[in-house]
């Protein structure tokens, strides 16, 4: 049996006989907070609020339900719930206008549907006008939302923390085209697309840390985006765990440091309906990146829950998988790179199907070092020592 410790996490997902228990820590009931700026109580608009709100003010808003989507476009701005628990941002049944599309260069417009809370100043084409900075989203549940959760476009120094992201249908909680970001002691589940995103950002530096994801199709998906960590994250039950993709639209995916993960039983099956490829029972994958350090990791029963794809030969699942994605385009006409210059060290890889460890042979530099698994493609990936390739 493998005994997992959660101990560490401040927000954490407990298994006790199938049932998953959501614990969060530091929120909770309060008496009103004399940092507040301006506090909204329930059966009150959040979005006047923030509207009224100058920059660098503190919008804290009470326990209840609120069916608002909203939209933080000034700099300096916390909005603050009274914990996950107790307040919970909803679809609305006249929703306002915001962000209903985002521009990503060089690809294009995304439209996500209906995004719960949208940090971003844009033109009606959904142009970044400018970067928003020092935003700071705390204390919320959003959930079943058509599109993103808490999605932040064109920032600087973002950071959402203590939040539920739930049953969304695009992503958990993401950012694009931002830099100096902080995803910490969120929980995402449910969400079509990535619990925890960061894409499109070529000089990223996040950091995200103590999150929990599970019943994603991607637990965390670092895509087209440059420097950072990722630490201390619980990644359960989803198609996917851990995953670094470069599919071209940037500069990679290179510069990240991922340990200290825990990334187990990540069977969900997602077909090949909307990707290239189906998705099942990858525990941390690098597709395509380079000088992307995996240390101290614990990767243990991500089991294929369908047929997983191949992707130069090798199957696209397991523990810990390396592969190119020169060949390979989630985007017309964009394609990514081969996996260089990267380091797996000292990472428990137990217990995963087809192979603790795989790799596709195609790129150079990379390094198999000190990891505790028993199979891999090739052979001898295991064994004790370096294994370069």
């Amino acid at each position: 049996m493998v005994r997992i410790s959660v101990s560490a996490m401040h927000t954490s997902a407990l298994f006790a006989g199938g049932l998953i228990v959501l614990v969060f820590t530091g929120i909770g009931r309060a008496a009103p907070d004399p940092a507040c700026t301006v506090q909204v109580v329930a059966g009150h608009s959040i979005q006047n609020a923030i509207d009224s709100a100058a920059t660098g003010a503190t919008v804290c808003v009470g326990p209840g339900n609120y069916q608002e989507n909203l939209l933080i476009n000034k700099d300096g701005i916390t909005l603050k719930g009274a914990g996950p628990e107790n307040t919970v941002l909803e679809p609305p049944a006249q929703p306002r206008p915001f962000c209903p599309v985002l521009q990503i260069p060089p690809i294009g417009g995304e439209n996500f549907g209906l995004n719960g809370i949208c940090v971003a100043d844009l033109d009606p084409q959904g142009k970044v006008l400018r970067t928003v900075n020092d935003v700071r989203v705390t204390g919320f549940t959003v959930r079943d939302f058509s599109g993103v959760g808490i999605l932040f476009g064109g920032t600087n120094e973002a950071r959402a923390d203590h939040n539920v992201a739930a049953n969304n249908k695009s992503y958990g909680i993401t950012a694009f085209l931002s830099t100096h970001g902080l995803f910490e002691y969120n929980t995402s589940y449910g969400s079509g697309d990535a619990g925890f995103y960061v894409g499109n950002s070529p000089n990223a530096d996040f950091k995200i840390r103590y999150n929990t994801a599970f019943a994603d199709l991607w637990g965390i998906l670092v895509r087209d985006a440059s420097t950072g960590s990722v630490r201390d994250n619980l990644l359960h039950d989803s198609c996917s765990g851990l995953v670094f993709l470069n599919t071209g639209t940037t500069t990679g995916v290179h510069n990240w440091r991922a340990s200290h993960n825990i990334v187990v039983h990540n069977d969900k099956f997602c077909s090949a309906e909307e990707l290239p490829f189906s998705l099942t029972g990858v525990g941390i994958l690098i597709g395509g990146g380079d000088h992307i350090v995996l240390r101290a990791n614990r990767v243990l029963t991500n089991h294929p829950g369908g047929e997983p794809s191949l992707i130069n030969d090798v199957p696209l699942a397991g523990g810990i998988v390396v592969v190119s994605t020169a060949n390979v385009s989630l985007f017309p006409g964009f394609y990514g790179d081969v996996a260089e210059h990267n380091i797996i060290v000292n990472n428990d890889v137990l217990d995963n199907q087809p192979f603790d460890l795989v790799y596709d042979g195609l790129g150079s530099g990379n390094r198999f070092v000190f990891n505790t698994c028993d199979t891999s493609t090739p052979a001898r990936l295991c064994r004790g020592g370096k294994s370069e390739h």
